[in-house]
């Protein structure tokens, strides 16, 4: 991967999320809030920037524009911003409340403490955007599928299960990153599959419903063998790589 290529994605990232004036409010925190929960917050941002900067580099053409990326990511993904936590459910809802709650605690103002809470949602941000224009459907729509599938199936719990996996070298990380990317590949692609298949239906749930009726055999198929992985407890990282397959065999051919 060329310098200039991940430059230009960190750029892009940068100005998408808004993070200048992001920094801004954290270095306004100096004095008040304690330094701990300072780092906690700039580590929580880095992550977002780190991965969206990765998803540029693996799902846009370079060198791509700034300007041009930037002015097509940026209203979705603020619309994705407002969204949040009003769209998550179960326990990625949970996820949040237990942040937000975590840093409101420790000093930090509660409408920084909301953004830096929504930023592991966040990471989806793009995905969601892109399957927005890809399906030409509505973002905050998108979004709303989006979340509801990741109840539905669980993914919010595999996808912290592959994150919690050993990174005891460059190999092992190598492969915990490029099996969370595969999940959160497949996420997106259920989620245009699910907005093709609504029909009539006029909300997330409908959307979802539909799509579950039409592909009822895979779903139970796809159900039962996670309900197995879940109970037999072990989540290294082949039962993690089944259960991603399993999610990407719900993935339509055409996606």
């Amino acid at each position: 991967m060329r310098v200039p290529d991940i430059t230009r994605a960190w750029l892009v990232a940068r100005e998408v999320f808004g993070m200048r004036h992001f920094w801004e409010q954290v270095e306004a925190l100096a004095g008040t809030v304690d330094v701990d929960a300072r780092i906690a917050v700039v580590l929580e941002a880095r992550k977002l920037v780190e991965r969206a900067t990765r998803w540029l580099l693996m799902n846009r053409r370079t060198p791509f524009g700034i300007t041009e990326t930037v002015s097509f990511l940026s209203v979705g993904v603020d619309t994705v911003r407002a969204s949040i936590p009003k769209l998550l459910s179960g326990r990625d809802l949970a996820g949040f409340e237990e942040r937000r709650a975590s840093f409101t605690s420790s000093g930090v103002p509660a409408d920084l403490a909301d953004e830096v809470a929504a930023m592991v949602p966040f990471y989806s941000a793009f995905d969601i955007v892109t399957s927005a224009a890809a399906a030409t459907r509505g973002v905050e729509e998108t979004a709303a599928v989006y979340f509801l599938l990741a109840d539905r199936l669980q993914l919010g719990r595999l996808r912290d299960l592959i994150v919690a996996l050993p990174r005891e070298d460059r190999w092992t990380a190598a492969s915990r990153s490029a099996l969370r990317d595969d999940l959160y590949a497949a996420h997106a692609a259920l989620t245009r599959d699910v907005l093709a298949a609504g029909g009539v239906a006029t909300s997330a749930a409908e959307r979802v419903a539909a799509w579950e009726s039409v592909n009822a055999e895979a779903v139970k198929r796809a159900s039962d063998t996670l309900g197995e992985i879940w109970e037999s407890n072990r989540f290294a990282f082949t039962t993690l790589s089944v259960a991603v397959r399993v999610i990407r065999s719900l993935v339509g051919p055409g996606s």
